[in-house]
């Protein structure tokens, strides 16, 4: 028999968690953290209930990958900023994409979810909030790495972490307008979102 490389089974590994968030996330958006189980995730994903725990421990395990997930985006996000020729007009034009990330109803359902579970589960809140605390971390050196290119004055801790804070705070509001108002029109939210982002980002 021809042994399987390793980079394939890896490869092949990746694809199936990955294939296990996909799936759970669906199950969580639909029915909630508590009502949907290891069987109906296993169902979702296609996959017998003994094969997912070949992945993960239990449904904790579960969201903490997810959230893993939602950070690496993050991360590469503000990464990608670092050697644009101007930082703060990058992350402006972000906006509009943001947008998007931030008001689709699916994609929204799931992270109030996790907020919400954060609310009852100290395992998830702490898992919420230290993916909360390296985003405001980097948001943090960006915006300062944004001035300095710019010759802004630096901005003191205090101000710059209350400036992140709203700026945070602005998104995540989104997410609730995606639920309660999904036909918000993205184009004009996006531009007064851009003005006010611009004040927090230059001024």
């Amino acid at each position: 028999m021809v042994p399987i490389p390793v980079r394939c089974e890896r490869e092949s590994a990746g694809l199936r968690r990955q294939q296990v968030l996909d799936a759970a996330a669906d199950c969580f958006r639909r029915h909630g953290f508590h009502s949907a189980g290891m069987a109906q995730i296993a169902r979702e994903a296609g996959m017998s209930v003994g094969h997912i725990y070949h992945y993960f421990d239990n449904k904790e395990a579960i969201i903490a990958a997810i959230v893993d997930r939602d950070l690496a985006r993050i991360i590469e996000i503000l990464e990608g900023f670092r050697n644009a020729e101007d930082i703060l007009k990058a992350m402006i034009r972000q906006i509009s994409i943001d947008i998007d990330a931030h008001t689709d109803a699916r994609d929204s359902a799931l992270q109030l979810e996790i907020l919400a579970e954060s609310s009852r589960n100290p395992e998830v809140a702490k898992l919420a909030r230290a993916k909360d605390e390296v985003g405001r971390r980097l948001l943090c050196d960006t915006i300062a790495n944004g001035r300095l290119q710019r010759g802004l004055p630096p901005l003191q801790a205090p101000e710059l972490a209350a400036r992140v804070d709203v700026m945070i705070a602005l998104f995540e509001g989104l997410n609730c307008r995606g639920v309660s108002h999904p036909q918000l029109n993205r184009d004009q939210v996006s531009a007064v979102l851009g003005k006010v982002v611009r004040q927090l980002l230059e001024d």
